[in-house]
């Protein structure tokens, strides 16, 4: 997010000095960017910087996960197990399926991270990975069929062991490779047991229908506004600084985002939006 240095002659819904969010915008770890003013979207002055900062990109990708989870399950209610629970995305999903009554089964890495998911969604199991019977803890969760849907951003070698968590016929969902490893496509039994993986990332937004949009925005907005607490920052850090912001995002255990901040420079060269 940021604020309007200045506006092309032919926009008029935005106007210097506002403050607004932007989403998709590459190149926006700077101190000026240009967007088209269509993808600007004003902050309500209720909701805080740092909640802007997050109240696009963190929705719109709770969204495109939804509608992928959704098209996997065809009608079911799960269990969908996924991973990285306690990230932001993953406390996203967590809210969301408790408001759609979905099964699903939250995987983090600590038990330190399992008490903390257990106390925000006390109705939800959590599994800590760093148990030597993760796996089998899942299989006994899931009535020993396995999970329909795996919901993943780890990836790398704990793929495979996602893999074998699948019901026959399930689906793992990839959208992030947070972890380290690989895994080969031959090590997973898809032709055996019909599994499909699937790959979905918010950088398709786009390719929705302006109304389409413009309804995923309005419940962006609304999320802002009546739940800034899932919007978690870790800390901030200037610009300037970006190699110990980095160094903090890679931090195990890290709780909320990381966010780059930068002092609001001023100048009419500096378009923020046309």
């Amino acid at each position: 997010m940021g604020v309007i240095e200045s506006v092309g002659a032919d926009v008029h819904s935005l106007r210097p000095g506002q403050r607004v969010a932007v989403f998709p915008a590459p190149g926006s770890w700077a101190d000026f960017i240009v967007v088209p003013a269509g993808l600007a979207v004003p902050v309500p002055v209720e909701v805080s910087d740092e909640t802007a900062a997050l109240m696009l990109v963190n929705p719109l990708t709770l969204l495109m996960l939804h509608r992928a989870v959704d098209d996997a399950l065809r009608g079911s209610k799960g269990p969908v197990l996924q991973t990285a629970a306690g990230s932001s995305i993953g406390r996203l999903i967590s809210m969301a399926a408790v408001r759609h009554d979905l099964q699903l089964i939250n995987l983090v890495r600590s038990a330190s991270g399992a008490q903390r998911m257990r106390l925000l969604h006390p109705t939800l199991p959590v599994i800590a990975t760093c148990d030597d019977d993760w796996q089998e803890q899942v299989r006994h969760l899931t009535g020993g069929h396995g999970a329909e849907v795996v919901l993943d951003c780890v990836g790398g070698a704990m793929t495979q062991d996602l893999a074998e968590l699948l019901a026959d016929g399930g689906t793992l969902i990839s959208y992030g490779q947070l972890g380290a490893g690989t895994t080969a496509l031959e090590e997973l039994a898809l032709v055996q047991r019909a599994l499909t993986v699937r790959g979905v990332t918010v950088l398709h937004w786009m390719n929705r229908t302006p109304e389409e949009r413009a309804q995923d925005i309005a419940f962006a907005l609304g999320l802002a506004r009546s739940s800034p607490d899932l919007f978690e920052v870790a800390a901030d850090y200037d610009l300037a600084n970006f190699k110990a912001a980095i160094e903090h995002a890679r931090r195990p255990g890290k709780s909320g985002t990381v966010l780059l901040t930068s002092p609001r420079a001023t100048g009419p060269e500096h378009g923020a939006a046309r």
